[in-house]
């Protein structure tokens, strides 16, 4: 399997060259500075440029994003009064 080498690519070998242990995707794409998608990773052990050596449990905080809403400056009319 042929796989596009590009700057990201490049990138990901570069951090895991001096890497002691296996690295997680998160800490790839903090060494690597920017993120490193899963289909990068997926494509590159398809082509045997990296391989899967485990899986550990990390904790995880998640935080997610809401809208937030406010009154308008037109009023609703709706004839029913509560």
């Amino acid at each position: 399997m042929n796989v596009k080498v590009n700057e990201t690519r490049v990138a990901v070998v570069n951090a895991l060259k001096g890497a002691e242990k296996g690295m997680t995707l998160a800490e790839i794409s903090e060494k690597v500075g920017k993120e490193v998608k899963t289909g990068t990773t997926n494509a590159m052990v398809a082509a045997g440029i990296l391989v899967k050596v485990g899986t550990r449990k990390v904790a995880k905080t998640v935080y997610v994003e809401v809208a937030e809403y406010a009154l308008g400056n037109t009023a609703l009319e709706t004839g029913k009064t509560e």
